[in-house]
């Protein structure tokens, strides 16, 4: 068996506009707008809700550890995963909107996979450069009954060599302090596998697709992963989320100003109104000097 990233949510430090975080399943009057185990029982993957949007992560233990730029080692509990997002819609309806982290080999297959199983394909691209063996992206979306898409999704799963099922682990730690990394930054801190930490801090505007409105929680938000590697050292990658008035601005700030590692520069959605920009970058050392360097990047973005 697999396993899978798993979170646990550790509080909104910040006034966010969410209506709160539950696990999976919870008596929870948003999360059951979605019928969230048998979202489950079809991909093979334990989730969460948040603002009532089933997130699940989908690991690649396949591909293990990824030597990548700094001399950092990306693991599947540290951006070698995807997220699949279900949001709940009106008349029984959801939207899924996601990625999935893909070798080479499989990117082709599982395009034609989304295509033949009636998904819309969005995106393709790597995270970061210089990863050996290189991590491709495929970010994808469809509307409809969640049931029908999570089939949808697995049937394009099945043609990777993803492990499911996948487990979460039960009580995830980390050496690292999640609160203190969201009040820096002004968002909510998760804790997974191997002590990562995700602070998300989403957008102040709205966004839409396909003139469907799109909740934080399906991944438009920045998102800040924290891989610990010891006392409070770590590699962390931030994923800004921008507009294009504000690219060149947080870029200058974050790789000429500071000395961050530039990975890529991509959209992730098509029909996106505003079109969104999203750049992952890198760099090691005290984890919560960094968070201070990332929230001046934010500070040029209309976030949280």
């Amino acid at each position: 068996m697999g396993k899978h990233i798993g979170v646990v949510i550790v509080g909104l430090v910040v006034a966010l506009g969410l209506s709160g975080v539950a696990p999976a399943g919870a008596d929870d009057a948003e999360s059951d707008a979605l019928p969230v185990a048998h979202i489950e029982a079809i991909i093979g993957a334990e989730g969460h809700v948040s603002d009532g949007v089933l997130t699940l992560s989908i690991a690649r233990e396949d591909i293990g550890d990824v030597e990548g730029p700094l001399g950092v080692i990306f693991t599947p509990a540290f951006e070698i995963h995807g997220e699949l997002h279900f949001q709940p819609l009106e008349a029984g309806r959801a939207l899924l909107n996601g990625d999935s982290a893909l070798r080479s080999d499989e990117v082709n297959p599982f395009i034609a996979a989304l295509l033949t199983n009636g998904l819309v394909f969005q995106a393709f691209h790597q995270h970061l450069i210089m990863l050996t063996p290189p991590v491709w992206f495929v970010h994808f979306r469809g509307v409809g009954e969640p049931l029908d898409l999570a089939r949808q999704i697995r049937a394009a799963l099945d043609v990777t060599h993803t492990p499911l099922p996948q487990s979460a682990p039960p009580h995830p730690t980390t050496p690292l302090d999640p609160d203190r990394l969201a009040r820096i930054l002004h968002g909510e801190a998760e804790v997974g596998d191997q002590g990562v930490v995700t602070v998300t801090v989403p957008r102040t505007t709205d966004v839409q697709i396909e003139d469907v409105p799109l909740k934080p929680a399906t991944g438009n938000a920045t998102s800040i992963e924290f891989k610990p590697l010891g006392d409070t050292t770590a590699a962390v990658v931030p994923d800004f989320a921008m507009t294009a008035d504000e690219v060149n601005p947080v870029v200058q700030r974050m790789l000429v100003d500071l000395g961050w590692f530039q990975g890529c520069l991509y959209n992730q959605e098509t029909a996106e109104q505003p079109q969104l920009y999203f750049d992952h970058m890198l760099k090691v050392g005290d984890a919560y000097a960094l968070a201070r360097e990332i929230r001046q990047g934010l500070d040029l973005t209309q976030s949280e």
